[in-house]
Parts: C-alpha cells; structure tokens; sequence
C-alpha cells in the first residue's frame, strides 16, 4: 500500500512538473477632400485630402449598424484606375463658370462704343463679370467687375478696333490637380480629427472575443493597427489607446427616442482589464465642434468575459441631434502591448426605439462562423501533396454554426459553402437541408461533402481558394443580412498548418535542454527542407537571444532523425508572420513525423499560440527522458515546409493598417493625411481567419 502510495505521489509530483514547465502568456504585438455640389452644413462632413487624392466622407443616414462581420473602416488606398476615382481640378477662381487662367478687370462697369454709319457713337456697357473664388475646392467668395478691353465696332466700314485699360485688379489661377474618391459602404473612419492623431483604430477579428454574438468583433487593446505596441519606453506606460469614429450621420431635432446600444466584453480570449482600463464612448458636439465623454466603463473586479446585457445610450439634445453627429468608442489601457482588451459587437443607432419593450429583443439570424477548412485536421497542406491525393487530405465533413438572436424560430434557407478559385469562379459547392435555429439559440449544422477533387490544379506552385458559407432568411425574424454570409480562406501552400495564422497567446517552455515536438502527418513522402516558426514578442522575453537547435523525429521513443548543426537565434516575426529555418540538408519522411526544437538555455522561448484550435495532442516536450503532452488546448504556430523557397505571402500576415499623421488639427470641415504604404486591402468581405 506504501509503496502504491509513493507511486502515486511521484506520479502527481511529475504531472505537476512537467505542467509547470509550459506556460502561456499575453503577446506584445498582433496581427491591427470637398464635393462642390454639397448642400449640407460644414458640420456634417470632413473629407479627406490624402494627396493627389480627396476623399469623400458621406453622411449616413438611419438606422446605423453594424456587428463587425464584415470590415467597415475607410481605408485611403485608392488607385488611380479605380471606378470610383474621377479627376478633379482646384481653381483659385471661376468668372461666368469659366476657368481662365488670369483675369485683368475694373471694379466699376466699362462700356464698349459702337459707330454707326452716320457718324453717331452708341456707349454699350460691357457684360458683368460674376467672379467666384474657392479655397480647396470650395468657393469662400464672390466678386462683380468688367473687362478692361474697350471695343470700338465700325459699321461703316466693318473695322474693330480695341483699347486696353490699366486694370484696377488682376488674379491669376493656379489650379491643383487631384482625383477625388467617392465614398463607399463604410461606417467608420480613422480618427481624422481627434486631439490626438496618432492613435490607431481597433483590430476587427473573429479570433480574440468568447462566444461572440456574431462572426467579428472590434478589439481594443494597447496595440496599434500594425500590431506594435504604442509606446514600450515603460512596461507601465498608460494612456489613450485605439479609438474607433463613426462616419457623420444625418440626425435633426425631430427625431425622439434616439439611442445608441452596442454590447461589449471584457478580456475574452487576450488579456483581461485591470482596475484603471476603460471602455469610452464620446459623442461630437456639433455646435461646439467638441467631442465630450457620455459613458465610461469599467471591467469588473471579478474577473468576467462573457457578454454583458445590451447598453443603451440616449443621443438627445440640439448639440447632438444635427446633422453631422458622431460618436467613438475609445479605450485607455497599457500602451507597451496587447493588453486590457475590451470587445465591442453590433452596435446600433436607430430613432423611436423603445429599450423597455421589443427593441431590446434582436431580430437576428447570423453565422457565428462558416467552414473553417476542408483539410481536416489541418488549416493548410502543401499544393503539392494535395494534388497527388486529394481524397488522403479533405474532410468527409463541413459544419457551420449559426445563431438565432431572436424570439422566433427561423428557417435558413439554402444553407450552403462554394468554393472559389482565385480568378473567382465557383468550382465545387453544396446545398444543405433548410434547418430551424430555435430563439436564442446556437447550431452547429454538419452534413458530408460529396464533392471530390475539392480544389483544382491551377498549374501553379500554391493557391488560395475562399470557402464562402452563406444562406437565405427572410422575414421579421432576420432584420439584418450581411451577416448571413461568411467567407474564409483555404492556404495550400508548401507547408502543413493546425494553426488558423492569428495568436491570441505566445507558448513557452521553461528548463534548459527541453525538447519540444509538433507532431504531423504527410500521406505523401517529401523532403522536409524547412521549419517554420512565429516567434512573438511579448512584454518580457528575449528570444533573439536564446539559442535552440531545429529536431526531427519519426517517432518520439526514437533518437531524432535530424538534428542541426549549428545552435540558432530566433528572430522575432512581425504580428503574425512565420520566421523560416532551413535544414542543413533535406529530410526525407512519410506517414508520421515530428518538428521542433532543443533550447539551450533556461529561460522561455515563446511561440504564437493560437487558442481557436485544438492540437494539443500533437504538442509533446520532453523533460529528461519523459515526454509529455500538452496541457493547453490551442495550436502551437509552427509549420513544416516542404518547397526550397519561402511561399509565404503578404496575405499570410495579419491586417496592417496606415499609421497616419493628420492635419490641420482639429479640424470641422477637412483634413490631410500623411502615411506609410498600407498593406492591407481592407474591402469587404473580408475573410476571417
């Protein structure tokens, strides 16, 4: 009995150590002009010049909404050869809704002579000159005078003669060229005019929040939309963070009953707030030209990620019901990574609602989330591998889920995923049963996928494909149906991947000589050439300077089938970028294999940790002579690469986004903006990873 005893207690003592040797952490970094013809107060609308381009901001109308499942934001990337983009020319002045490039004239009217055949001379005054002025396109005054050229028409003899006077005036034009941008469908903008320009905007994912409402939701943290930290001068540095501005929306003193409500969740998946984090809403004082702060929030002290009840705000008042109206959503937080996350989802602005009865029920069908992938178990497989054996790799199931927000059961009708290649044409899909989503309720709907090849061969290296989910709902019981339709990418790229390429948390193991083994499956003999690897950087980590040494296995009671040569650094990746280490020479393996690491030292080496997938029965580490299995249910950012080259592409990173200076400051009818290249092409929809 003592000694089952002593058994007993090694073996709880041993599953306690080898816990204690994995760890997840939070991460540093993640994937985030005038119409002339406007009659609307300046107020209304703030355009941007973002040169050679002017940007139109329309105003909006009611109701407002949007619950992030599809990327909103403006973005300033337009192209010359857009068909939204049209030439526009900036003149100093007009006379007569004519463009000259200078203008001589009096101030008082000048009269031209016309000689009859008898000899008598008829004065004639000379047409009036109505002269407009503009400043950036719009006119800022107006002017009378006539020319400064006195004719004199013989009849007599038919001659014309002329006789220029010294001008009182002259101006001369120097017209700016630009291509004005027509706006689009957005909701929101930049903060074009906040006090402080260079705050950033908020990462809209379907990865960060729990149990989100619907797919997508808008992230506040302590990051900018590049995924660098805003400010890493201190481990405590505070202050404003991202901020998220809705586009002008047409409100006047008439409308009763005018609210905003939104839903908001603290923490989720990433970092929880701490005591001094906030969640602010502030509303534009059109009169005052003033922002001014109408909620605040606060995280519990009990730590609590599930959605809060739907929050009401009244917009009321003449300084706010007026056209031209906004409201943002702004949060303080720790500005050195990302941290104190808050989630904000279906947000709302609508008249005569009543938040006592049926308005604060939500007549809503909406995807949760459409097919992830058709490559069960992974996210992506090599093109290559693929093509030799489809049926070796795609799935004998889809599911979605979807939820029914309302009172009432609603049928989705048509309830399907297409497949679509990269020149856009539909080249597999299927049509499930009509099911009934009861009130309040989440389904997870699983039917067989009869289609086979899946993904065709394109004759190139790798391709991407979009998996669209979509279904048809009518009636009272679905107000809103943008969020019927989800898409997703399927990556066939050179590599094999659990991980869906977002981080929510970074993974590290502690003890010097530990072994970390990420198990995979190939069907097709290859030569692995590669491992790659995303090394994130969180708040306190030296990565780049710990070395560790690349492994492979073909079975774990086995000595490694490949080991480096050499000891390496990793390098740190930017938000969710991989970090390529090439094998010393080929490795040859089928059927299954093992990838990782020796680290040398100590302290923790950190990879990106994706939370929304589960292989942590493929995650091992070895501790002396033991492996162990890991304790956390997520998928360690690593990926076997099979081609000589790096297939990785820019649209394999998380969205980036302008960092953008603006000026002047504030501003109340228009604004410039400076910024480096953006990278990321944000058109809705856009596909979730």
């Amino acid at each position: 009995m003592v000694k089952h005893l002593l058994i007993l207690l090694a073996g709880i003592f041993a599953a306690q150590f080898a816990t204690s040797q994995e760890t997840l952490t939070d991460l540093r970094r993640i994937g985030g002009a005038f119409d002339d013809q406007s009659s609307v107060q300046s107020t209304s609308r703030i355009d941007v010049l973002k040169h050679p381009f002017i940007y139109v901001i329309d105003t909006l109308e009611l109701p407002f909404f949007d619950d992030f499942s599809t990327y909103r934001i403006k973005e300033y990337d337009a192209n010359f050869d857009d068909p939204n983009v049209s030439l526009k020319i900036n003149y100093d002045f007009s006379v007569n809704g004519a463009n000259p490039m200078a203008l001589d004239y009096m101030t008082d009217t000048t009269y031209s002579i016309l000689k009859l055949v008898s000899g008598q001379l008829i004065p004639q005054s000379n047409p009036t000159l109505f002269i407009t002025f503009y400043q950036n396109g719009k006119p800022v005054g107006q002017d009378t005078g006539w020319t400064n050229v006195i004719t004199e028409f013989d009849q007599g003899t038919g001659l014309v003669t002329f006789d220029t006077l010294l001008a009182e005036r002259s101006i001369i034009n120097e017209p700016d060229t630009f291509f004005k941008v027509a706006d689009d469908n957005t909701l929101w903008t930049w903060p074009i005019d906040s006090f402080d320009s260079l705050r950033s905007i908020p990462f809209i994912n379907n990865r960060f929040a729990k149990t989100p409402l619907t797919q997508g939701v808008a992230t506040f943290d302590g990051t900018k939309a590049d995924g660098y930290p805003y400010d890493i001068s201190s481990a405590t540095s505070f202050g404003l963070a991202d901020v998220l501005t809705s586009k002008p929306i047409r409100l006047d003193s008439n409308m009763e009953n005018v609210y905003l409500s939104f839903f908001y969740q603290a923490g989720g998946h990433g970092n929880y707030p701490d005591e001094e984090d906030s969640l602010v809403v502030e509303f534009f004082d059109v009169v005052d030209s003033t922002w001014r702060s109408t909620y605040r929030l606060t995280a519990p002290a009990e730590e609590d990620s599930n959605w809060t009840d739907q929050v009401f705000i009244p917009i009321d008042g003449r300084k706010y019901l007026q056209s031209g109206f906004r409201f943002r959503f702004m949060n303080y937080a720790t500005l050195s990574g990302n941290f104190d996350q808050w989630h904000v989802d279906y947000v709302r602005v609508g008249k005569n609602r009543d938040t006592l009865a049926d308005d604060s029920i939500i007549r809503d069908a909406a995807f949760v989330q459409g097919i992830q992938s058709m490559l069960m178990p992974y996210h992506s497989v090599p093109y290559s591998h693929y093509l030799t054996n489809p049926a070796a790799f795609e799935a004998d199931d889809a599911s979605f889920t979807v939820v029914n927000l309302g009172t009432e059961t609603v049928i989705l009708i048509g309830l399907q995923y297409e497949i679509i290649d990269p020149s856009g044409n539909i080249v597999a899909g299927e049509i499930t049963a009509a099911p009934a989503v009861d009130p309040r309720t989440r389904l997870t709907t699983i039917f067989p996928i009869s289609d086979s090849p899946l993904f065709p061969d394109l004759g190139t290296a790798y391709a991407d494909f979009q998996i669209r989910s979509r279904y048809t709902s009518v009636g009272q019981e679905n107000t809103y149906y943008i969020n019927d339709t989800n898409v997703n990418t399927q990556r066939l790229r050179d590599y094999y991947a659990y991980d869906d390429g977002t981080a929510e948390k970074a993974y590290g193991l502690t003890g010097a000589g530990l072994d970390l083994a990420y198990g995979f499956n190939t069907p097709i003999g290859d030569s692995l050439r590669a491992v790659m690897f995303n090394f994130p950087q969180i708040l306190h980590n030296d990565n780049e300077e710990l070395p560790i040494r690349i492994m492979v296995w073909d079975d774990l009671d086995s000595p490694p089938i490949y080991e480096g040569l050499q000891w390496v650094d990793p390098q740190y990746t930017s938000a969710n970028e991989f970090f390529r280490l090439d094998l010393d020479d080929p490795v040859y393996v089928q059927g299954d294999f093992f990838v990782g690491f020796r680290q040398q030292e100590s302290k923790k080496i950190y990879i990106g940790f994706d939370v929304n997938n589960n292989a942590s029965n493929h995650t091992h580490y070895r501790i002396g002579e033991t492996w162990f299995e890991s304790n956390f249910n997520g998928a360690l950012m690593v990926r076997p690469s099979f081609s000589k080259d790096n297939l990785l592409s820019s649209d394999e990173t998380s969205p980036q986004k302008n960092r953008m200076v603006v000026f002047p400051n504030p501003a109340s009818q228009w604004v410039q903006i400076s910024s480096e290249k953006n990278t990321s092409k944000g058109h809705p929809p856009r596909p979730f990873r």
